[in-house]
Formats: structure tokens, C-alpha cells, sequence
């Protein structure tokens, strides 16, 4: 669907297009200024490239437009015109560029380069570095917060399954409260030999099926054989955490924080256990798993070992709230996960990286980084890179054979257990500690994002009220369908929160102030504040509509996307269709499907719009349309209107007479 053609329904489109229009004015006075989207597509067309879009160009104007173009480079022109709106752009193949907005936590292998040369100026020998350890130390756990929601933790015993057998290991779920009602779920991975054991804390990371997937089972299986207990445990909001409280939750800053509250607290009970060797306390994760590794282990001093996998980086910091949402790398003047995880030194470092992903840069930056800080200890033989330049951002095979030998190696593993087709793949329920709808969770427990929030400030919860308010009416919708498929209603969820999400945004972001005064063609008066509000958020990108429309349509029915479409626009097809059968006597076969195909039709379309008022503006035009056609095929909608009133009023009369 393409949203400018509501325009022309709405018979705003010359207003609309005089009022969000930049013109090419090249005078002086204006400072040659032209519309964003003008300068993009003749950028497009001159240079012979395609770029696409993640920005917002309303109401953008290039002052000095044709200044900042460079005829020589395509790149230098780009530069120049996104940089007054903080945006950039990533190359993503010969002639394709991804317009985007900036990203704080992802920047380019270049400003990598210009913050490690910074940070090696801060440290020339093992006591400057033992300075600033004790300077990271204390502001990352400033920055992060964690101290406060750590006095609110219970202390209660964790909820422990039974214990499942297999092939020189076992298997046990645990659930361990850690805020009042608030759960961390994960499972135990248990060598079936005797004495102490190592400890290898294995948080899990963005990888699809989470932690229930076959790779993950298959690495805590092997290491659990070699003689190390594992405990992988979901990310907040994934996993059975997201039963608790919603996709919301893990979108969120305080996802960063109540995830390393996880791996502390965990941590904090598996050694309570008498077959722990506190003197081998690993950490292993790959991408946002890695990420917690980097933090735990600056948190927490007990780790003796780590291995983060795809995902240590000098310019990025992780691409979701929880890796970067709290400013850890402000501390210390500045910092970075290179940084952070070179203060691990002189404890043993595996950091496995590929040819494909943020981690290309290791072999050439981080890596000999690391090895000059490990140097100060006289350790550099402590810390290795294993670079896998074909491979890309995954823990595949190779990955975790590399991550078997380094443990192998560190902690005194027994090689001759490496055999992972000896583990069992369980089946996710059987790793479930509540049951695939939490049906299991005690009765105390938290069951929204919004209960979470008492125990961290406003300043990190106010926007994620909104989020969750949006996530808890997207699961109404979603479960009235009744689908009994847990990962197509996670789909269909998904596809329904971010279209919420964008049109609340696009609407709260873009004022109707915008689009100047002027009078509505249709009727001759000013435009309203509703008529503006229209012609404004009219101009979302069609992108964020077909999104939700195409996702949808391909794992429902036309009748289930249907009745999503009536929860948007609150019942209206059905009400409006019944009273059109009132009004219109004898209604033929023809005539009522012409009034349901335009009521579907501008059922999809006002999807689109934020409140009420403007969902009814929009059906109030095809409902025009409609009484048109009653019009043009011999009916008369004025006729047919008033007697239907005359009729409603007799009937009130002789209620009230009665």
C-alpha cells in the first residue's frame, strides 16, 4: 500500500505536498536550501547508487544543498548531508547504502583504532594499569546501578527440577528469585565423576531458540562430560523470562542491569555447592552472551577464566539495550569493551572472533592490545585469539572446539570426554522450569515489565511504561486468536508491537505544527487539528505498514489477520456494516459486498493512524464512497438516511409511550 495515495483520498494531497515540500531555492537569502529526500534521490540518481532508507526525511531541509555535494565521491556527499541530522550511512555491498540514524554503541573499526591508541596512552606498565582497574572498577558498577536493585534481592532458595541422566553427565533445571516475584531460569549442566569440578558460567546470547538450541545443548553437554559443572541461563525478557515479562523487558536498560544481577547471583549460589573448585571459575558466552562475560567479569573478581565468543570489539559496545543501555563506557573519562576485558588480566583469555562481523578487526587491534596489557604481568602467552576469517557471527563447530581446547588447557579437562554426539538434544519443555505458558510460575511472581520497575529509578523506566503498556494490549490481541503455537504467536507479537511502536512514535515525533495553516480544498474551511495530524502522520513510511501486513499474512489466514485488524480499529467493519443493512432496505448481494470490501479496505488503512478521532476520519471517507455508490446505482442515500432516522425516532417515541 502506498501511504501517499491516502493523501488523495483525503483530497489533502495539495496540501500536503505545498506543506511538507522544501523547494530548490537558490538564493542566498535561504542559504540554497533543499529537502533532505531531494538532495538523497539526486545523490541516487547522479552518483548510480541505491540507498535505503532507516531515517526519517520529513520536514529535514539541507541548508547549502548543493555545496555539500562532492562530484568525486559518493561517500564525502553523504557525509556531508546526513551530518546535520546526526545520521550516517553503512556500506552494505558495491553501490548499496543503509541510511541510518546514529548509533551510539556501534561505531567504525577507525574510531577503534583512535580510542586504543588513547587508551594505551593511559597505562605504561603494570602500576598505572593497576590504577585504573581500581578506577573501572568502582564507575562501571556506578554507571551500570546495580547496587541498588542488590538490596532488594531475596535470598530465597532456588526452585531445583529433578535430575535427568545421560552419558557421563546429568541435566537440572533451576529458577532462582532474585527480585521479589522475579525469576532467572537456566539449567545446570553436571559432570557424573566425582570429586571438585570446575565452573564454567555460560550466559546466553541473541542466537535463535536461545538457549534451548542444539549448539548450546551440545557445548554444555561436551564440557559437562570433560569434567566442568555449566549453567546456561537466559537473557531477561528471553527465554522463560520473557513469560514473565514480555519482549519489552529485554529491550530494555534494565535488562543490562538485571542481567548481570542474574550472573552474579547465580553465581553466588552454584558455589555454595561442595563439588565446586572455586580456584576454576569460568565465564563463556558468544555475542550478547559474550557481552555479559566482558561485564561480569569486571564485576566480579572470583572468574578465573573467560572466553567471549563473536563479540569482543573495540567500537561496539552490542547492538541491544542489554549490552549498552546503561553507560558503563562512560566511565573513567571513557572506556570500551577491549578495555573492560583487559582488565582481566593476568587470568587466562580465549577471545574467538571471525571474518564476518565487528570481530574481523581482533587479529589486527584488539588482540595485540590485549597482549600489551597482558605483558605488564609478564602473561602474554595467557592470552590467545582464535580468528576464524571465513566463518561468520555464529558458535558454530569450529568456534566451539576452540572454546573445548581452552578449557581443556586452563582448567585440566578430560580430552578423551570430547564427543558431542554423546549429548542428548533435549526438547525445549524439558528445560522449562514453568511450563511452555508459565502455567507453573508460583503465585507471587511477576507477570509484567511494569512490576520490575520499582526497584530502579525513573530515569530508566519512564519510556518502558509505554512499551509494556503497548506489548501487554499486542498480547491481548494476539491471544484472542488462540494460534496453540507458541513461537507464531511470538511472530505474530513481535510484528504487531514495532508497527504499535512506530506509529505511537512517528505521531508523538512529528507535530501536527508541521504542516502549516491553510484550508481544506474538500470543504473550503481551515484545516483542522485533526486535518493536519492526518497529513503529517500520513507520511510514515509505507515500510512500517507492510511490515506488519506481509509478516502477518504470512502465518495467519485472511480471517485471523482480519480480526487483528478489527482489534486496531476497534470493531468498527462489523458495527458500521450493521448499520448500513438498517439504513439501506433490501440490500443485494452486490451492494453489500461493495460496502465490506471498502470497509476492509479502510480497516487496513487506518492501522496506521494513533488515536480514534483519526481512525474514524479515515473510515468516514470510504464510508463517502459507499453512499456514493448507493447514489450512482439508483438508491438515494439522503432519502434512505432520513427515513432510517424517522424510523429510530417512532420506535424511541413508542418505547417511552409504553
Amino acid at each position: 500500500m502506498n501511504r501517499k495515495n491516502l493523501l488523495l483520498t483525503l483530497v489533502f494531497c495539495a496540501v500536503a505536498a505545498a506543506a511538507l515540500a522544501q523547494p530548490h531555492r537558490q538564493t542566498s537569502d535561504h542559504h540554497y536550501r533543499r529537502s533532505l529526500s531531494d538532495v538523497l534521490n539526486q545523490i541516487e540518481e547522479r552518483f548510480g547508487v541505491t540507498l535505503k532508507y532507516d531515517i526519517d526525511t520529513v520536514n529535514k531541509p539541507v541548508f547549502y544543498a548543493d555545496f555539500r555535494i562532492r562530484p568525486y565521491s559518493v561517500e564525502e556527499s553523504l557525509t556531508n548531508v546526513l551530518a546535520p541530522f546526526d545520521y550516517k550511512y553503512v556500506k552494505q555491498g558495491e553501490g548499496v547504502y543503509k541510511l541510518k540514524s546514529y548509533e551510539y554503541p556501534r561505531r567504525t573499526e577507525e574510531d577503534g583504532q583512535k580510542m586504543i591508541a588513547y587508551l594505551n596512552s593511559l597505562y605504561n606498565d603494570k602500576t598505572s594499569l593497576e590504577e585504573r582497574k581500581e578506577c573501572l572498577y568502582k564507575e562501571v558498577r556506578e554507571k551500570l546501578g546495580i547496587d541498588e536493585p542488590l538490596e532488594h534481592i531475596t535470598g530465597n532458595k532456588p526452585i531445583l527440577s529433578k535430575i535427568r541422566k545421560y552419558d557421563g553427565y546429568t541435566v537440572q533445571n533451576i529458577a532462582l528469585e532474585t527480585l521479589p516475584g522475579l525469576y532467572v531460569c537456566g539449567s545446570i549442566y553436571t559432570p557424573t565423576s566425582k570429586g571438585k569440578h570446575a565452573l564454567i558460567m555460560c550466559p546466553n546470547g541473541h542466537f535463535g531458540d536461545g538457549r534451548y538450541r542444539k549448539d548450546q545443548q551440545e557445548r554444555m553437554g561436551t564440557l559437562a562430560r570433560m569434567g566442568a559443572v555449566c549453567v546456561s541461563y537466559d537473557l531477561f525478557g528471553w527465554g522463560e523470562s520473557q513469560l514473565q515479562v514480555g519482549a519489552t523487558g529485554h529491550r530494555s536498560a534494565i535488562a543490562h542491569i538485571i542481567q548481570a544481577m542474574n550472573g552474579i547471583l547465580l553465581l553466588d549460589y552454584i558455589m555454595t555447592r561442595k563439588d565446586i573448585d572455586p580456584t576454576r571459575i569460568g565465564a563463556n558466552g558468544g555475542s550478547g552472551g559474550g557481552s555479559q562475560v566482558v561485564l561480569l567479569t569486571a564485576l566480579d573478581n572470583r572468574y578465573t577464566a573467560a572466553a567471549p565468543v563473536v563479540s569482543l570489539a573495540s567500537h561496539f559496545d552490542g547492538g541491544c539495550p542489554c549490552e549498552s543501555g546503561m553507560p558503563v563506557t562512560m566511565a573513567c573519562g571513557g572506556t570500551n569493551n577491549a578495555e573492560l576485558m583487559a582488565m582481566f588480566a593476568p587470568r587466562p583469555l580465549l577471545v574467538v572472533s571471525d571474518g564476518k562481523d565487528w570481530t574481523s578487526s581482533v587479529p589486527d587491534l584488539e588482540f595485540p592490545y590485549l597482549q600489551r596489557i597482558y605483558g605488564f604481568y609478564d602473561a602474554k602467552d595467557k592470552v590467545t585469539n582464535v580468528h576464524l576469517p571465513d566463518e561468520g557471527h555464529d558458535f558454530g563447530p569450529s568456534k566451539r572446539n576452540a572454546v573445548y581446547d581452552f578449557f581443556i588447557s586452563v582448567f585440566n579437562l578430560d580430552r578423551s570426554k570430547l564427543d558431542e554426539s554423546k549429548v542428548t538434544i533435549e526438547p525445549e519443555s524439558a528445560l522449562l522450569s514453568f511450563g511452555d505458558r508459565a502455567e507453573d510460575l508460583p503465585a507471587n511472581a511477576i507477570r509484567k515489565f511494569d512490576d520490575t520497575t520499582i526497584y530502579f529509578g525513573t530515569k530508566v523506566t519512564s519510556h518502558m511504561k509505554s512499551d509494556a503498556a503497548i506489548e501487554r494490549k499486542a498480547q491481548g490481541w494476539v491471544a484472542s486468536l488462540e494460534l496453540n503455537d507458541v513461537k507464531k504467536e511470538g511472530y505474530v507479537l513481535t510484528l504487531i508491537y514495532n508497527h504499535l511502536c512506530a506509529v505511537r512514535d512517528w505521531h508523538n515525533n512529528h507535530s501536527y505544527t508541521l504542516v502549516p495553516e491553510g484550508v481544506n480544498p474538500h470543504n473550503g474551511e481551515p484545516l483542522s487539528q485533526l486535518d493536519r495530524e492526518m497529513i503529517i502522520d500520513s507520511t510514515m513510511p509505507a515500510e512500517v505498514h507492510n511490515k506488519l501486513m506481509n509478516g502477518m499474512r504470512r502465518v495467519l489466514t485472511e480471517e485471523q489477520v482480519e480480526a487483528i485488524l478489527d482489534k486496531y480499529t476497534v470493531g468498527k467493519v462489523a458495527f458500521t456494516l450493521k448499520a448500513y443493512k438498517e439504513i439501506v432496505p433490501d440490500m443485494t448481494p452486490e451492494e453489500e459486498a461493495f460496502v465490506v470490501e471498502n470497509l476492509k479496505i479502510a480497516s487496513e488503512k487506518a492501522i496506521d493512524y494513533k488515536n480514534m478521532n483519526q481512525i474514524s476520519a479515515v473510515f468516514k471517507m470510504y464510508k463517502n464512497r459507499i453512499e456514493r455508490y448507493f447514489n450512482d446505482n439508483g438508491r438515494n442515500w439522503r432519502d434512505m438516511y432520513r427515513d432510517y432516522n424517522e424510523k429510530m425516532k417512532a420506535e424511541k417515541k413508542k418505547k417511552e409511550q409504553q
